[in-house]
């Protein structure tokens, strides 16, 4: 009985060492929530290249791209302290800052462009993914 007592208890401890010199190796569970994050947001934002074919389809421009309500139900849906949507009648672009860099920002737009940029360049006036 108390050989098991010591036996239970030493595996305990070597388990105790082993889960904290990972958590000292790895990143931690908030770092992979954060960039957990950041693939949700591009994840959403790349789902606005397919909402605007089927917008321009039916409109024959992006005059009002941003307004549509299937649009802003994906641009309301991405978690961002700064997000941007700019549209005319020929062009489109969404870009929202990043939550694990926050000087990087995903940036989408009517080429079909998909891809990360300096958070500086989301901003009014951006017409395209630089």
């Amino acid at each position: 009985m108390f050989i098991g007592l010591i036996i239970a208890i030493v595996i305990i401890a070597v388990l105790f060492v082993f889960v904290l010199s990972n958590t000292q190796q790895h990143p931690s569970i908030t770092q992979y929530s954060i960039k957990g994050r950041d693939v949700a947001l591009e994840e959403s934002m790349n789902a606005l290249t397919t909402n605007s074919l089927i917008y321009y389809a039916s409109h024959g421009n992006y005059g009002a791209f941003c307004n549509d309500s299937a649009t802003k139900n994906i641009y309301n849906s991405i978690v961002s302290e700064n997000k941007y949507c700019y549209q005319d009648n020929s062009r489109w672009v969404v870009c929202a800052r990043l939550s694990e860099d926050n000087t990087k920002a995903w940036c989408v737009d009517y080429n079909g462009v998909k891809k990360q940029i300096d958070d500086g360049a989301c901003k009014n006036g951006l017409f395209a993914c630089p």
